[in-house]
C-alpha cells in the first residue's frame, strides 16, 4: 500500500509538467499567430496606402498627358509650346520634361533638352498609354509617361523616377533590413533601393547576376504579386542590397496600383524574425512566469505531501493565477491600442501634409482674385466672377481648416458673424442642386436681418447631410422636401428642445427640414445619431453624416432632434442661437502712418510673389526670402519693422528663427504664418517669442491686419 502511495506522489508531478507544456504550447502559438497576423495586416496597410497614393499620381500624370494631348492636335504648334513650358514650369519637381516623338521614336520638339540612352516598354495601360522606363546620358533613370497622338507619334511626360523612390517611397522604414519594391505586372523591377535591379526581371534578372542561388519560394512569391491582387506572403530569398547576399526568411505584404488596364504591385519586404523575435522574447518572459508558477505548484505539492494542512497557500496560489491571467488580458489590450494609435498618427501626418498643401495652392487664388476685383469695374460681369472665385476659395478655406484639424489637438474652428437669411439662400440653391427629378424643394424663409455666430462651410454641411438623407428616403417616388427658417424665443418653442437649449440666448433660429418619404420606426430614430449607424446598403453610407451633423450643432451651443413615423415621413429640427449684434466686436480699419519695412519668409515662390506684388500696387515695399540664410543676410543689411516666417520654412522652423533673434531685434514685430492654430504656436506668443500668427491661405490684408492689431494692442 505504501509502495503504491509513493508511486502515485512521483507520477502526479511528471502529469502536471506535461498538461502545463501542452497548454504552454497551444497558448504560445495561438500568442504567436495572433500577434504575427495583427503585425502583417498593419504591413499590408502601408503597401495598401502607398499603392492607392500611387495609384492618385499615375491618374493625375495620366489626365494631364490627355489635356497636352488635346493641346497638341487642337492648338498652333507655338501656342502649343508655349503651354508645355507654362506647364513644366508649374509642377512638382519630380516632373522632369515634357517632349513629343515622331513615329520612329525620334524626339522632334522638348522644353528641357534631353538625350536619352535608353528605352524599355514597362505598361501598356490602354490602347493609347503606356510607361517606359528610360535613361539619359548620364545615366538617370526616369519613368515615360507616353499618350498617341491623332496625328502620329506621341506626347511624352517624363517622371524623375529616382527622386519620387526618394521622396515617397525610401524613407519609409520597414524593420532592420526591409525594403519596399515597386514591379510591373511581369515582374520588372521599376524601383528598388539597389539602383542596379531597376529595369531587371525578379527572376531572370537575379539568376544572371547571381546564377547560384536558390530561386523556387521567391517564384511561388512572384506568381501571386503578378495576379494583380493584393496579399502576404512567406517565403525564402536573399538581401539583394548585402554583399553577400545572406538566405533569409522574408515576409512580403503587396498591392497592386491601379494603371488603367494594367497593374503596377508595391510590395513591402520584412525579415521574418523582425516580426518572430520580439514575440518570442515576450514570449520567453511569459515562460519565466510560468515557470516560477510550476515551480511554485511543485513546491506546493511537496508541502502538501509533508504536512497536509496548509489550504490557505493552495488558495493563495490560485488568486494569483488569476491576477497574472487579468495582466496578460491588459497587455493584450494594451498592444492594440498602440497599434490602432500608430495608424491614427500615419493618418494625421498624411492629413497634415495635405492641408498644407492645399493651403499653398488656395493663396495665389484668393490673392489673384483679389487682384481682379479691385481692378475690375464695380458691377460688371467679369468683377462678379472673380468675386465668386474668391467666396469659392474662402469656403475651401474652411474645409482645409477643418481637414487640418484632424493632424492637431486642441484647434478650434474660427468663428464669424453669420446673416442667416444669405446663408439660407445660398443653402437652398445647393441643396436644390442635390435633388433628383421626382423630388420638389419647398422653401419657408421667415428671417430678415437675425444672425448667428457659427461656421458657415459646416452648417452648410449639416443641411447638406440632412436633406440627402430625405432624398434617399424619398427614393423614386415622388415626394417634396420643405425647408422653413423662423426665429422662436424659449418661452414658445417645443418643450422638447426648450429643455435642452441654455437660458444664455433668449431667441433661436429655427430650421425644420420636412420629407414625406418612408420615414424611421422607434428603434431606428433611437440610433440615428450614432456613429457608423446606417440603414443604407453596404457601401453605400458610413453612418457618420448625421452623427457630425449633431456633433457640429452641439458646437454651436445649438440642439437637433429627428421626429419620424414610418411611411410617413421625418422631420429634423435645428435650433441655433441668434447673435446679439450690439456686442460684436469692431475690427480697426486703418493701419498707422508709419512706413513699415517688411520682409516676409516663405518657401513657396507663388505666394512671396503674389504677396510683392499685392504689397506694391498698394504702395508698400517688401523683402522677400526662401531660405534661412537669405533671411539672416536681409536683416544684417537693412533694419526691418516687421518679420512674417513660414512656420515650416524649408530648412528650419519659423518659432526656432524667431526664438534665435531674442535680444536682437527689440522694436521688430515677429508673426508667423500657419496652416492652423497650434499649441505651439500659442504658447510662442504667450512666451513672447512671436507677436502673433496669421493663418493659410495668407494675404496682404491678412498681414496688415495682424500688424494693425499688434501696434493697438501696443498704443
Amino acid at each position: 500500500m505504501k509502495k503504491n502511495k509513493k508511486t502515485w506522489i512521483a507520477v502526479i508531478p511528471l502529469f502536471l509538467i506535461v498538461v502545463f507544456v501542452l497548454a504552454g504550447f497551444g497558448v504560445w502559438k495561438k500568442y504567436r499567430d495572433t500577434l504575427m497576423e495583427n503585425q502583417e495586416e498593419q504591413l499590408l496597410l502601408t503597401t495598401r496606402i502607398l499603392s492607392e497614393n500611387m495609384s492618385v499620381a499615375a491618374r493625375e500624370y495620366e489626365d494631364n498627358l490627355e489635356f497636352l494631348a488635346d493641346i497638341t492636335e487642337e492648338r498652333e504648334a507655338e501656342d502649343a509650346e508655349n503651354i508645355y513650358k507654362e506647364y513644366i514650369s508649374t509642377q512638382n519637381s519630380m516632373i522632369a520634361n515634357l517632349y513629343l516623338e515622331d513615329q520612329d521614336g525620334k524626339i522632334t520638339k522638348y522644353v528641357r533638352d534631353v538625350e536619352m540612352k535608353s528605352s524599355e516598354l514597362l505598361t501598356q495601360c490602354s490602347e493609347k498609354n503606356s510607361v517606359y522606363m528610360e535613361k539619359d546620358s548620364s545615366g538617370k533613370i526616369y519613368n515615360v509617361y507616353k499618350r498617341d497622338l491623332k496625328t502620329g507619334g506621341k506626347i511624352c511626360l517624363m517622371i524623375d523616377a529616382e527622386k519620387y523612390y526618394q521622396k515617397l517611397i525610401s524613407g519609409i522604414r520597414i524593420g532592420t533590413n526591409g525594403y519596399i519594391v515597386v514591379k510591373n505586372a511581369d515582374g520588372t523591377i521599376i524601383m528598388h533601393p539597389d539602383k542596379k535591379q531597376w529595369g531587371i526581371k525578379v527572376i531572370e534578372g537575379r539568376m544572371e547576376m547571381y546564377p547560384d542561388l536558390d530561386y523556387a519560394s521567391l517564384k511561388q512569391m512572384v506568381e501571386g504579386q503578378n495576379s494583380g491582387k493584393e496579399g502576404i506572403s512567406d517565403y525564402y530569398s536573399y538581401w539583394w542590397t548585402d554583399p553577400e547576399q545572406p538566405r533569409v526568411r522574408k515576409i512580403s505584404a503587396y498591392s497592386p496600383v491601379k494603371m488603367q488596364d494594367s497593374f503596377w504591385s508595391v510590395s513591402a519586404v520584412i525579415d521574418y524574425d523582425d516580426l518572430y523575435e520580439p514575440i518570442a522574447e515576450g514570449f520567453l518572459k511569459m515562460i519565466f512566469v510560468f515557470v516560477g508558477i510550476l515551480l511554485s505548484a511543485g513546491a506546493l505539492v511537496f508541502i502538501l505531501w509533508r504536512v497536509m494542512k496548509d489550504i490557505r497557500r493552495a488558495v493563495r496560489e490560485i488568486d494569483d493565477l488569476k491576477e497574472l491571467n487579468e495582466q496578460l488580458e491588459k497587455m493584450h489590450r494594451s498592444e492594440e491600442n498602440i497599434a490602432h494609435q500608430q495608424r491614427l498618427q500615419i493618418m494625421g501626418t498624411m492629413t497634415g501634409g495635405i492641408a498644407h498643401e492645399f493651403n499653398n495652392f488656395l493663396t495665389p487664388i484668393m490673392g489673384y482674385a483679389e487682384l481682379l476685383m479691385m481692378e475690375l469695374p464695380e458691377g460688371s460681369e467679369e468683377q462678379d466672377s472673380a468675386k465668386e472665385i474668391y467666396d469659392a476659395s474662402e469656403k475651401a478655406k474652411d474645409v482645409v481648416r477643418q481637414i487640418s484639424s484632424l493632424s492637431r489637438k486642441n484647434v478650434e474652428t474660427v468663428y464669424k458673424s453669420i446673416p442667416m437669411k444669405k446663408m439660407m439662400t445660398r443653402a437652398l440653391k445647393m441643396i436644390e442642386s442635390i435633388c433628383t427629378p421626382q423630388v420638389q424643394l419647398e422653401s419657408d424663409i421667415q428671417i430678415e436681418t437675425e444672425s448667428i455666430l457659427g461656421n458657415a462651410t459646416q452648417l452648410n454641411q449639416v443641411l447638406l447631410n440632412i436633406c440627402v438623407n430625405a432624398v434617399h428616403a424619398i427614393g423614386k417616388e415622388q415626394g417634396v422636401i420643405l425647408v422653413v427658417c423662423r426665429k422662436e424665443t424659449k418661452a414658445k418653442m417645443d418643450t422638447k428642445a426648450a429643455r435642452k437649449l441654455s437660458d444664455a440666448w433668449e431667441s433661436y433660429i429655427h430650421i425644420l427640414v420636412k420629407d414625406n418619404g418612408c420615414g424611421m420606426d422607434k428603434e431606428t430614430l433611437r440610433h440615428i445619431f450614432d456613429p457608423f449607424f446606417t440603414t443604407k446598403k453596404g457601401g453605400e453610407g458610413t453612418g457618420l453624416g448625421l452623427a457630425l451633423a449633431e456633433q457640429i450643432i452641439s458646437s454651436h451651443k445649438g440642439y437637433l432632434y429627428a421626429e419620424s413615423e414610418k411611411g410617413k415621413g421625418s422631420t429634423f429640427h435645428i435650433y441655433l442661437p441668434i447673435l446679439d449684434m450690439d456686442h460684436t466686436p469692431q475690427i480697426a480699419q486703418n493701419v498707422s502712418g508709419k512706413e513699415y519695412h517688411i520682409v516676409v519668409a516663405d518657401d513657396n515662390a507663388k505666394v512671396l510673389q503674389l504677396l510683392k506684388k499685392n504689397f506694391e500696387k498698394i504702395g508698400i515695399q517688401i523683402r522677400t526670402c526662401m531660405k534661412k540664410e537669405e533671411l539672416q543676410q536681409c536683416l544684417r543689411e537693412q533694419e526691418m519693422d516687421v518679420l512674417v516666417v513660414d512656420e515650416t520654412l524649408e530648412d528650419c522652423s519659423g518659432v526656432d528663427f524667431c526664438m534665435s533673434l531674442a535680444g536682437k531685434y527689440p522694436d521688430m514685430m515677429k508673426f508667423i504664418i500657419t496652416d492652423g492654430l497650434s499649441r505651439e504656436a500659442v504658447e510662442a506668443k504667450q512666451k513672447g517669442i512671436i507677436d502673433g500668427y496669421v493663418e493659410k491661405p495668407v494675404s496682404d490684408t491678412a498681414i496688415l491686419e495682424a500688424i494693425r492689431n499688434r501696434a493697438k494692442d501696443s498704443m
